[in-house]
């Protein structure tokens, strides 16, 4: 999908002209009143379905608004599910208990749902529909499983039940989904199948649709993708979700699914036992399905289907191996959260402190001290025998940036400015003993203000689980020479230290960044981004002060007209994808503000990283100039070119709200700092609480 062409569209909301709002408007963060009989949000409620003498099923229920107001549907029609639990087909293969369908597309025999029944208004919201089959007559399409009612679905009065309801997602009308589970008989469900709730998905996906347009919840999703039909080719959603979320490549080291986080991190989407998710452990009963789905891609198809064959296909249970029992180590848990939480303990393990940060003309030096396994290191090559890197000129390295007041003045990777002072490496650093270390470096300019340290470039080698022989024990420290197949590289724990440049602790210091980190790991869990290669990509960068210090307003990038600022990047990257490509994957709404920022770091003018940005501005990435501070941020998703090469008096197609942007203020390449500081009249419509305010045009109150 091109974003840029969803941004315009909703952007054409903005007037050019008028601006209305309160001076004191600027404020506020409550949401406005929403006009007379527009519903936030829709609710579904429904009495138990009946079974009619003709074999129809039907079902009464009642739309509402948040307001508790019956919803008239109007030419909406909703779509109707129907399915049931049943005992599994093959206990060493399958799960033990599966969802069996009631509906199916005549074409290829795929579970799928109906509008096509007879529905009812019967006033103020409530409503009757009545399906359009024979609910005791459903020709099974996989017959097997029917063999015992003549290839007829039997109704069973005894089976848990579930019905779904859904619409919306389009002409303004919420997403509304709705599930209701019944046993016919009134008595006790026998089997069930409630695994997880929609706050799962919702960490990540922010209560928006998940694949489908109206569909978020996985309760409802299950009454299609299901093992009805082997091989009809609807996908079973215990497979789909495995297999979009946790697929590793050959190596079992990279993913290569959209998953934000380590697939590993089970608990993601997992959690414990509630009354509405009484199977909530059936995760930890190993299967050939969900196992399959991942590690079927991260191992050679030899060796993976010739241990399923080998193991499981003369009846012998996963279980037998991989069961959910205290100590055993190969159990689901203890091989993705186990291991997790033995590469956390090796990690902390090798500890970088900064005793002090200073300018001593003409050098920056920095004291640090290293302890590994809690043993002060001697020598820096004990220290980086533990690091993941190529060769010495690639060795990890201490990044110091100072702040005058307006953030970092340095990103070490800008290609068009002089940024070699900012950057030590570790060969610099000279041992003073009992794991001290001394590293400075030159710099060509006079420093003040506040100097900020980290450490950059550093992925730790650590086991994720015991060697069988005892050679080392899960969350040791190893060498990354090491060939054990155990070894796992782990990002480092951010390493930062604020000082004054005259020297001391600078305790008062705030890092300017304009997002929230707690709202990062909402989705990434553990951020760590730059986790791929050896030293030069592989940053590991888990803070945003590791972050700034390259991804800074001072920074153009080696991307032609792309800003470096973190300001830019960030946005572009979730809207526009990797180099603005064009191959997003924010799995919730663009416009969800407060999705990453808190309610006071959004408002206009930019309330953090308010400087104007450095940016190239032509197709060779050269000739770098000043952009002004809300452009930068603004233009990352409303403007489909890259920033630096927009032309806002003759804009190409996507690049409209350029025009519009100069005209109020924007500062489109400036020779100096100054000429794009101050000018910018953004706010005077878009800030917070105005009536073209951000926070109305991105509709954050909507996702409340």
């Amino acid at each position: 999908m091109k974003y840029w062409k969803v941004l315009v569209a909703a952007a054409m909301v903005f007037t050019l002209s008028s601006c209305g709002g309160g001076g004191d408007g600027n404020d506020k963060t409550d949401p406005p009143p929403p006009p007379p009989g527009t519903p936030d949000s829709l609710v579904i409620s429904a009495s138990t379905p009946q079974l009619g003498e003709s074999g129809q099923l039907s079902v009464q229920f009642k739309v509402t608004d948040k307001q508790g107001k019956g919803y008239e549907l109007g030419t909406t029609l909703p779509s109707f599910t129907l399915a049931k639990v049943i005992p599994g087909r093959d206990a060493t293969r399958e799960d033990p208990v599966i969802w069996k369908s009631f509906i199916y597309s005549t074409r290829n025999n795929r579970p799928t749902g109906e509008n096509g029944g007879k529905l009812e208004a019967l006033g103020n919201g409530q409503y009757r529909y009545t399906f359009s089959f024979n609910a005791t007559t459903v020709r099974d399409p996989y017959p097997s499983d029917s063999q015992d009612n003549n290839g007829l679905i039997r109704w069973d009065e005894a089976a848990t039940h579930r019905l779904g309801i859904y619409f919306g997602g389009s002409n303004d009308i919420p997403v509304t989904d709705y599930v209701l589970d019944w046993v016919p008989a009134g008595t006790p469900p026998l089997l069930t199948r409630d695994i997880l709730e929609q706050q799962s998905c919702d960490s990540c996906h922010m209560k928006q649709p998940i694949h489908h347009s109206n569909r978020a919840d996985p309760k409802l999703c299950v009454t299609c993708h299901n093992e009805s039909v082997p091989g009809s080719g609807r996908g079973d959603l215990t497979t789909l979700v495995h297999k979009l979320h946790g697929n590793l490549d050959a190596t079992a080291t990279k993913l290569v699914s959209h998953f934000p986080q380590d697939p590993r991190n089970c608990d993601t989407c997992h959690k414990g036992v509630t009354p509405t998710t009484p199977d909530a452990n059936n995760w930890q009963h190993a299967q050939e399905k969900p196992c399959g789905a991942c590690h079927a891609d991260s191992t050679t198809t030899t060796g993976y289907v010739s241990h399923i064959n080998g193991k499981i296909s003369s009846g012998t249970l996963c279980t037998q191996c991989h069961a959910e029992t205290p100590g055993n180590t190969k159990s689901p848990s203890s091989v993705h959260m186990g291991y997790l939480a033995n590469e956390a303990a090796g990690r902390d393990k090798l500890v970088f402190k900064f005793d002090d940060v200073r300018y001593a003309a003409p050098n920056i030096e920095v004291e640090l001290t290293v302890t590994a396994n809690g043993t002060p290191v001697e020598t820096m090559d004990g220290v980086l025998k533990y690091i993941k890197y190529g060769d010495l000129a690639k060795a990890p390295y201490i990044l110091v940036n100072w702040d005058q007041g307006n953030g970092f003045e340095l990103g070490y990777t800008n290609p068009q400015t002089f940024v070699a002072g900012n950057k030590i490496d570790f060969t610099q650093c000279d041992s003073q003993g009992g794991g001290s270390f001394l590293c400075r470096k030159e710099v060509g300019n006079e420093v003040s203000g506040t100097l900020a340290a980290t450490v950059a470039e550093l992925q730790v080698c650590v086991a994720r689980k015991a060697d069988r022989n005892g050679a080392f024990a899960a969350g040791d420290l190893l060498p990354c020479s090491s060939t054990a197949s155990a070894l796992s590289y782990v990002a480092i724990n951010p390493v930062k230290a604020y000082f004054r440049a005259e020297g001391g602790v600078d305790g008062n210091y705030v890092l300017k960044a304009g997002a929230d980190l707690a709202s990062c790991n909402g989705c990434h869990k553990d951020l760590a981004v730059h986790t791929e290669g050896n030293a030069g990509s592989a940053h590991a960068s888990k803070d945003f002060a590791q972050c700034t210090s390259c991804h800074n307003a001072t920074r153009t990038s080696f991307y032609a007209g792309v800003p470096g600022d973190l300001k830019y990047h960030v946005h572009s990257f979730h809207a526009f994808g990797s180099h603005r490509s064009g191959d997003a994957t924010f799995p919730g709404k663009l416009n969800n503000c407060e999705s990453c920022h808190t309610k006071g770091q959004y408002n206009l003018p930019n309330q953090q990283n308010e400087r104007p940005s450095l940016v190239a501005t032509t197709a060779d990435n050269k000739q770098p100039k000043f952009f002004s501070p809300t452009l930068v941020v603004c233009a990352s998703c409303h403007l489909k070119s890259p920033l630096g090469l927009v032309k806002p008096d003759s804009p190409v197609a996507g690049d409209e709200w350029a025009t519009h942007m100069k005209n109020n203020g924007a500062i489109f390449g400036a020779e100096t700092i100054e000429a794009a500081t101050g000018v910018e009249q953004c706010a005077s419509c878009h800030a917070v609480g105005q009536e073209q305010g951000v926070d109305k045009v991105h509709k954050v109150y909507d996702f409340r």
